[in-house]
């Protein structure tokens, strides 16, 4: 019987070792979804053919951005212009993070973000060309879950109910 440097036998130790990774992957797979062993926020986005058209026959491409709040309310009366880039002035101290994305016209996609703990909601910033009232956000709050179903049309965007 070999033995390994600690004085256990080796068949011992590979048993543990065996045992550890098998807990592993068990426990490991009842966690949150993760994006490098961190908790996410997954957002799956379709944007229509003339997604973000600015009035003409031809969508275009679309960035985005993902912000993470702990209160949403800072939102409300805000332009896009006065959002866009400033999002940690209008949302204050509720302001924890931004991320992002571009998507293009007639297109899917699905986009992972590493959560911030402190997260309560998020906030899908589409940056329209001509954007129409306040449909170029939509807030969730976590609580609600963390996956975002989004549909990309002209001017808005909306829940998707697929």
């Amino acid at each position: 019987m070999s033995a390994t440097p600690s004085g256990l036998p080796a068949a011992r130790v590979s048993r543990v070792l065996a045992a550890l990774a098998l807990a592993a992957l068990v426990f490991g797979c009842a966690k949150v979804p993760v994006v490098g062993g961190k908790p996410q926020v997954t957002l799956r986005l379709a944007a229509m053919p003339k997604a973000n058209s600015c009035g003409q026959d031809l969508g275009n491409s679309m960035a985005f951005r993902l912000v993470q709040v702990t209160d949403a309310s800072g939102m409300t009366g805000a332009s896009l212009a006065q959002f866009w880039d400033r999002e940690d002035k209008v949302l204050g101290a509720a302001f924890l993070s931004k991320q992002d994305g571009v998507i293009d016209p007639g297109k899917t996609g699905e986009f992972k973000f590493e959560r911030d703990d402190k997260a309560k909601a998020v906030i899908f910033v589409g940056s329209f060309c001509k954007p129409q009232g306040h449909c170029w956000y939509y807030t969730r709050p976590l609580s609600k879950g963390s996956t975002l179903k989004l549909t990309i049309d002209e001017f808005c965007i909306r829940e998707s109910k697929k």
